[in-house]
């Protein structure tokens, strides 16, 4: 059996969605100006490549689109002979920054790679192999069967595009220098992709969300990554500056929930917790409609939701007192002399976290949690132990950036998942997961998908799924048509200022 995934398109028009209106050619100096909370750490391809795509310095073999698809990007087509392997076809023409040409030995040596050691690769292509079958293609066997090969190459943590030999990677930027404060990116004149429009880009790294924003409105950068939700307040009707939003709710904030210790542990203590989550009120009340209210993990207009998310407080204290969970004369539970008490961790880099923790904490409190509220630099480092924390909040999607559905599942649910942050150990589960690798029919995927959800959601709560989130972005004058990514490819060869008519 084979299916081809093919969709001729123009290396000059990429994501129309990102490109800033106005004139065709460069403007003069046009240099932008970006604050973001995330730093980039180091310019090493496989454990941080996924920053190269988001910033313009990388590209990736497919491309997530703001329809909720994805295309060939680097790759011309992408089809699968059978149950377990793949023909990757290139691009003729494209060039890494180091002037060779991306051609088969190029792409077998960099997907070896990552295979070898970025732990997302390992963990979905275990035991794959990659062999030149002519001088643009590759073909990828994968042991077992992959379904979700197409949005696996085009999710920024997978293969990052790079020559193996030098380091360097095939986007319309090239890196100029690096530290602890910013990226700095100029213009590849030799882009294989045409003509990029930007001189350069000024990444800065500015950790506080209110001096990002205060940046733009100062007139010192020209876009605000991230802004949280309490600047997003004070600007509406700022003539300064414009709040962009992206086309589509692709992020999610959710609790990874500790399950190796009380009172976690428990299904019907992390149910209870699910149950007594007001979602409605953190979106629209504490947060002033900035964030929309999820009704289950995947969004509505996809065939395989469950709207199995609810708030019912009742609910939840019966399901507090069958696990022996006792009210005390202050309203908080105890059971055997110990409370029932967790620790929300929030961290820093977004700052909303910190808000909705708050207003969980008195959520929770009437359903006799005692909640103490943390707030943690990386959300990931302060997970990686099992100790000091019952409920780590964290940006992480359903969906990847490449909209699917599989790999984040596997990734943070199955057992010894790479992101397993809590220690879930569920074979039914794993089962379920397993099954989704070989579901190439969407009927099949779809019922799989509907049952994971149940076991996950309904039966264990495995992850606490908080508020939905519209990527958005501060943007001064010269960038007030900038429309924010939806899938984190911020900039690419056709981003540039707007003109003086632009947004009038």
């Amino acid at each position: 059996m084979s299916i081809d995934v093919k969709r001729p398109f123009l290396a000059v028009a990429l994501l129309a969605s990102l490109a800033a209106c106005g004139a065709q050619e460069p403007v003069a100096q046009a240099r932008l100006r970006v604050v973001t909370p995330y730093s980039v750490k180091s310019l090493d391809p496989v454990k941080q490549g996924f920053w190269a795509s988001e910033w313009g310095y990388g590209e990736l073999l497919m491309r997530p689109t703001e329809r909720g698809t994805v295309e060939p990007w680097l790759l011309a087509s992408l089809s699968r002979q059978g149950e377990s392997a793949w023909t990757l076809t290139l691009r003729q023409g494209v060039r890494f920054q180091s002037g060779r040409t991306l051609d088969a030995v190029a792409l077998k040596e960099l997907m070896e790679a990552h295979l070898a050691r970025n732990p997302a690769v390992r963990s979905a292509l275990e035991g794959a192999k990659v062999a030149v079958t002519g001088p643009l293609a590759v073909r990828l066997e994968t042991g077992e069967p992959v379904a979700n090969l197409p949005s696996l190459l085009a999710d920024e943590s997978m293969f990052s595009v790079f020559d193996v030999a030098s380091g360097t990677f095939t986007g319309p930027f090239e890196v100029k220098s690096l530290d602890s404060r910013k990226l700095v990116l100029a213009r590849d004149p030799g882009y294989w992709g045409g003509k990029v429009r930007l001189d350069g880009v000024e990444v800065r790294f500015v950790p506080d969300g209110q001096a990002r924003t205060l940046a733009v409105r100062s007139g010192e950068a020209d876009l605000a990554f991230y802004p949280p939700t309490d600047a997003l307040r004070t600007l509406k009707g700022d003539a300064r500056v414009s709040i962009r939003e992206a086309a589509l709710a692709t992020g999610q904030l959710r609790g990874f929930l500790n399950v190796r210790k009380a009172p976690l542990d428990d299904s019907r203590v992390r149910r209870a917790l699910s149950l007594a989550v007001d979602r409605k009120e953190l979106a629209e009340t504490v947060m002033d409609g900035f964030y929309r209210t999820p009704s289950g993990v995947y969004p509505e207009a996809l065939p395989y939701s469950v709207k199995n998310l609810r708030t019912e407080l009742p609910a939840a204290e019966r399901l507090l007192e069958e696990a022996g969970w006792r009210r005390g004369a202050d309203g908080t539970r105890a059971r055997d002399g110990r409370p029932l008490a967790i620790t929300i961790n929030a961290y820093s880099p977004q700052p909303d976290t910190k808000p909705l923790a708050v207003a969980m904490q008195a959520q929770l409190a009437k359903a006799g949690f005692l909640v103490k509220v943390a707030e943690v630099p990386e959300n990931y480092a302060a997970m990686r132990s099992a100790e000091g924390w019952d409920v780590g909040l964290s940006f992480d999607g359903s969906l990847s950036y490449g909209f699917d559905p599989v790999a984040p599942l596997a990734q943070m649910m199955r057992t010894k998942g790479p992101r397993n942050l809590g220690g879930i150990a569920d074979p039914g589960l794993d089962q379920v997961i397993d099954g989704l690798a070989g579901a190439f029919e969407p009927a099949e995927r779809d019922r799989l998908l509907r049952e994971a959800q149940r076991i996950a959601v309904e039966e264990q709560a495995y992850h606490l799924i908080v508020v939905d989130r519209v990527p958005r972005v501060v943007a001064g004058p010269r960038y007030r048509d900038y429309r924010p990514s939806s899938v984190l490819l911020h900039l690419d060869a056709s981003t540039a200022p707007c003109g003086d008519s632009c947004g009038s």
